[in-house]
């Protein structure tokens, strides 16, 4: 039997800690003879020591997600650490913290003993992703989370959001994690926490779990994103969401208006590509759009130009020529940005790396995620960006 949680570690599971096969569950039983629930999104386990099934008195919590749920798009940065998790008011009709298992309640706690430097009575919350290979059920775990991160401030990290459903409002928290530090966890630490004992008073509390509580200062696990050339299967659309998306594009916007679409979702990839413009029709220099990508803080900024090209290909890939157009216009220190509904051929990629040219690529699949990253996968909702784009290039 698995006697440790080692991140990317997968168990075998069947909803049954009786069945001779399963891992999971029978990993998450105790002393006490109890174990944790086998479906939800947050999956508490109590204290021995306490009479009480409520999951803010919880000893800890897993945070279950399949990375499927086009509604409330959970995301793990491998690069960063960084954790997007929402909460469990999923439908409409009831407030945002009345949940069935209490997830959204977990989290008011979690973030309201955070943000008055309680960190000590926060629960460790351990990520695992749901999937399934070759029809049978596995749980990959994905990391020790901590609430909150570096840099975020207390109106940051825990969000509500607000959905529509069946014509009612209603809310649901967004929140953000990180993933810390810590390769492997000892079971016997959470053994000693539904024992009574707190985190860090136990011998076997992960030290970066154990410096995160008496300074506050967050250690990710940050992994280095090795550059590797995407091959054309790299960029196609795998998932029934990413080619929904991707083919409503292209079967509603024309050239002009792709261009307009581009520059939004530059913006939606990241905020610090700013004061974007549409470049006029005739003569936009050999950039469809134009704007800046701003480096730095509030006191002190470096501002580079940025330049962007927008192919609205249905089926040909990018090539040496049509990126020449854009490479031929870029000045020194500027960032270059290629946007396609299609595709780039390897040899352009291989060709960037070799110059070492500031040219970042965004592919069909990469727009696709993009949009679902955005709440935009909802066909409703897509529908009404599509149309604000059209408005925009009117």
């Amino acid at each position: 039997m698995k006697n440790s949680l080692i991140v990317d570690m997968r168990f075998k599971n069947t909803n049954n800690w009786k069945d001779p096969i399963d891992e999971f569950n029978k990993f998450f039983r105790f002393d006490d003879g109890k174990g944790i629930t086998n479906v939800g999104g947050f999956r508490p386990k109590s204290k021995s020591t306490i009479d009480s099934k409520n999951i803010i008195d919880s000893a800890f919590c897993l945070l279950i997600t399949t990375f499927n749920d086009r509604e409330w798009p959970d995301n793990l940065d491998l690069e960063s650490g960084r954790f997007i998790y929402y909460g469990d008011n999923k439908s409409a009709g009831n407030l945002i913290n009345e949940t069935r298992i209490g997830g959204n309640k977990l989290l008011e706690k979690i973030f309201d003993d955070l943000h008055s430097n309680h960190r000590e009575q926060i629960q460790p919350l351990l990520c695992f992703e749901t999937y399934k290979d070759e029809g049978k059920a596995y749980m990959r775990f994905l990391g020790l989370a901590a609430p909150g991160g570096n840099g975020l401030s207390s109106d940051e990290d825990l969000v509500g959001v607000w959905k529509i459903k069946d014509g009612k409002r209603f809310q649901n928290y967004r929140a953000i994690f990180t993933i810390i530090d810590e390769a492997k966890i000892d079971k016997q630490w959470l053994q000693d926490l539904v024992d009574g004992k707190s985190t860090v008073e136990s011998k076997y509390c992960p030290t970066r779990w154990k410096e995160w509580v008496q300074t506050g200062i967050y250690k990710a696990l940050e992994c280095k994103n090795e550059f590797s050339i995407r091959s054309i299967q790299d960029q196609i659309p795998t998932g029934k969401d990413e080619q929904r998306i991707l083919d409503y594009l292209k079967n509603n916007l024309n050239d002009r208006q792709f261009e307009f679409a581009s520059m939004e979702i530059i913006r939606l990839l990241n905020p610090n590509f700013r004061d974007l413009i549409v470049t006029p029709k005739v003569k936009d220099k050999g950039r469809d759009v134009v704007g800046k990508y701003y480096l730095g803080h509030i006191d002190h900024q470096v501002i580079l130009d940025v330049s962007i090209e927008a192919k609205f290909f249905k089926d040909k890939s990018i090539g040496v020529r049509e990126m020449m157009r854009l490479i031929s216009r870029l000045k020194y220190s500027d960032i270059g940005i290629f946007v396609t509904t299609s595709c780039f051929h390897p040899q352009i990629q291989e060709e960037l790396v070799e110059d070492n040219r500031p040219v970042l690529l965004v592919n069909g699949k990469d727009i696709a995620k993009i949009l679902m990253g955005a709440g935009l996968s909802n066909k409703k909702n897509l529908e009404e960006w599509i149309l604000s784009i059209k408005k925009k290039s009117d």
